[in-house]
């Protein structure tokens, strides 16, 4: 038996779904006091290099993101107005969501932090406390980069030089503001992904294991020779898209939290500040309720959502 399609839609939502549980662990990891000795974080985990998962994870999901609406665009005759209000409720119905269960946990949980403040958290597109919702505002101008971009009269190689040019200058003005590197190590991923389904059958004929050995030595290269976090990541993309041709990755549950990002990307942070923070001293065990909580909490909403749909 050959290899399966390139870029299986099956299987681009299962790798969805992993890039998001990488997220989800990430988090857990990034706002844990690992050196603080009150706090007990086993040694061992280090060699995992959890600190990077977060990244790699965003970076697929922004590939992804850019290969699907770019291939989509790119083979419709036209953008109509309820193809670009699916988009937008796609991407705000999770926002939405978050909140009505953010201020149920609060209620529940932490009945002090239920204040007026909230309101302009709302209005700022941010995530309580006061957390900076940086990968929604980046998913957003980039999408209505793309779409406006195919709004216009041009060709596709046209656009998808505009969008590199576009993700170039936004990575070299947020670095050289001093933002953090979360903001633009991963946006060469979105133009990327772009690139990919722009040259689909060119990439399509690269042998996949040829192309996972060669990406991941250079992987390994970057990692302990001279890390660049922006390489490293575009080619983590790159070594994904092949492994998963060879890989058996189709898997239900992986199906819907990939499908159903979002909504997992947003409700791990009632899940992690509030409902599961009596584990905090212990990492391990405080990570693993995280991400099944995060599970839970997430299917439940999507269920009652489907049922008011319908």
């Amino acid at each position: 038996m050959g290899e399966k399609a390139f870029l299986d839609i099956k299987d681009t939502y299962c790798l969805r779904g992993i890039a998001m549980l990488m997220i989800i662990v990430g988090h857990t990891y990034n706002g844990y006091p690992v050196g603080n000795p009150t706090y007990y974080f086993p040694s061992w985990l280090n060699f995992l290099q959890i600190g990077l998962w977060g990244g790699m994870g965003v970076g697929v999901f922004l590939f992804l993101s850019g290969y699907g609406l770019f291939f989509t665009l790119s083979r419709r005759t036209t953008v109509d107005k309820r193809y670009v209000f699916s988009k937008v409720r796609r991407l705000f119905e999770p926002f939405i969501i978050y909140w009505i269960v953010e201020v149920i946990v609060l209620a529940l949980f932490n009945r002090n932090e239920l204040t007026l403040h909230l309101l302009k958290e709302v209005a700022t597109l941010s995530i309580h406390p006061d957390v900076e919702n940086w990968f929604f505002k980046v998913i957003i101008c980039v999408y209505v980069i793309t779409i406006a971009l195919f709004k216009c009269k041009m060709n596709n190689t046209l656009r998808l030089l505009l969008l590199c040019f576009l993700s170039l200058i936004y990575l070299v003005i947020m670095k050289d503001l001093g933002f953090g590197a979360w903001w633009y190590d991963t946006i060469l991923c979105f133009p990327f992904g772009a690139f990919v389904a722009y040259k689909f059958d060119w990439f399509s004929r690269f042998p996949s294991a040829w192309m996972c050995v060669a990406s991941g030595l250079l992987l390994l290269t970057i990692f302990f020779v001279h890390m660049n976090t922006i390489v490293f990541h575009l080619l983590f993309v790159l070594f994904c898209i092949y492994a998963i041709r060879l890989v058996g990755l189709r898997n239900k549950p992986l199906f819907f939290i990939g499908f159903n990002s979002f909504i997992f990307y947003y409700v791990e942070c009632p899940v992690m500040d509030e409902m599961v923070k009596f584990s905090y001293m212990n990492y391990p065990v405080y990570c693993v309720l995280s991400v099944a909580g995060t599970c839970v909490l997430s299917y439940l909403c999507v269920r009652c959502v489907r049922k008011i749909r319908f």
